[in-house]
Formats: structure tokens, C-alpha cells, sequence
């Protein structure tokens, strides 16, 4: 398993509505995208930014549902938890939080990608990936790029349609096939 962590939020300027997760290896040399809404990005964002201001400062955040019922939970036990990012389904990042040494019966708690990341953040359990996943699905990362490369099998189809369409209307045929083959694979029948 690969550790990684939130780096930033980066807004999709064509698509308003839709915001990207960044989350990057150690290093900082590889990162993974997960797109996700505004609402959502904006609340991680916030709340990264306020786990590094002052005591203070974090008040209002502190008072929140999640800090509060992470607070529940000893110190000692969170240091028995991890959060692993284990699969993509339906376009959809798969992640659990997994009990270290847990009773071989004990189901892990199933998460979206969005509450891994922001549960992360709170509590300080660490975020993994699966190795393989990581290999397939991260991609190079430049500090300060102007773009960034998301892997097409975790767009939603209207955005694969969207960006299908502008290949086509730029000419941009090789994509365009690509774009292509992704739709007819995850959407049998689609045109």
C-alpha cells in the first residue's frame, strides 16, 4: 500500500459545478485526482485550511459533527485505524476504514472517497492506496501546472461526452477515439 495525503482543490474552469481532489504520494511526486462537487471541495478545503491555523481559530470547525464524534474516539484507537483506497467502482474511488489487527470477522466501514479524505484530514488516520490502483491511476505531479491529467475512466458521462465532443470539434480524432472506446466500455449502447 501506498500512503498518501490531501495536497489541494482545484477547480474545473469549463465545469463549474465539479472540483478536483488532489492527493499525492510522500514524495510529492505522484498524485492522484477524485473528482468531486463544489459543496464537497470547498468543505475539505476549509477544514485543511483550519487544522493548520491556531487553536483559536479552528473553534468554529471544532464544533462540527465530525470533529466532535472524532473526538469520541481515544487517541490510542486511532493510532489502530487506517483508511485504504481499494478499488474503483462505477468511476467512484472504493476506500474503507480498517481497524489494524481487527477480528478477521470485523467488516471494514465502507467510505465514499470524498469522507476518506476529509475524515483523514480531522482525525489523523492515515490514507492508503492500493499499489496497483496507485500504478494505473496516478499520474505524474508538477507543482504549480496549469493543468491536470484525470484518468478517463473516473469521469461521469456527461463529461465524457462533453469532452468527446470537443475532441471531435478540434480535430482531435486519436482522443476522440478513446473517449470513445471509454463511453462504449462503461456504457454498453451509449452513443
Amino acid at each position: 500500500m501506498i500512503k498518501i495525503k490531501y495536497k489541494y482543490t482545484q477547480e474545473i474552469r469549463q465545469a463549474q459545478f465539479v472540483h478536483l481532489l488532489i492527493l499525492v504520494d510522500e514524495s510529492e511526486e505522484r498524485q492522484l485526482v477524485v473528482i468531486t462537487d463544489k459543496s464537497t471541495a470547498m468543505n475539505i478545503s476549509a477544514t485543511y485550511e483550519s487544522q493548520k491555523r491556531s487553536m483559536t481559530r479552528r473553534l468554529f470547525f471544532e464544533r462540527s459533527a465530525l470533529f466532535v464524534a472524532m473526538s469520541l474516539i481515544p487517541e490510542e484507537m486511532k493510532k489502530l485505524m487506517y483508511i485504504h483506497i481499494d478499488g474503483l467502482i462505477d468511476s467512484q474511488y472504493h476506500a474503507h476504514l480498517v481497524r489494524r489487527n481487527a477480528d478477521i470477522n470485523e467488516e471494514p466501514h465502507e467510505l465514499r472517497i470524498s469522507e476518506a479524505v476529509l475524515l483523514s484530514i480531522v482525525s489523523g488516520i492515515p490514507l492508503y492506496i492500493d499499489d496497483h490502483l496507485w500504478r494505473i491511476q496516478s499520474t505524474p505531479h508538477i507543482a504549480n501546472a496549469n493543468g491536470t491529467s484525470i484518468p478517463t475512466n473516473t469521469l461521469p458521462l456527461p463529461m465524457l461526452k462533453k469532452a468527446l465532443q470537443e475532441a471531435i470539434d478540434s480535430e482531435n480524432y486519436e482522443m476522440a477515439k478513446v473517449l470513445n472506446e471509454e463511453i462504449q466500455n462503461r456504457f454498453p449502447g451509449e452513443k
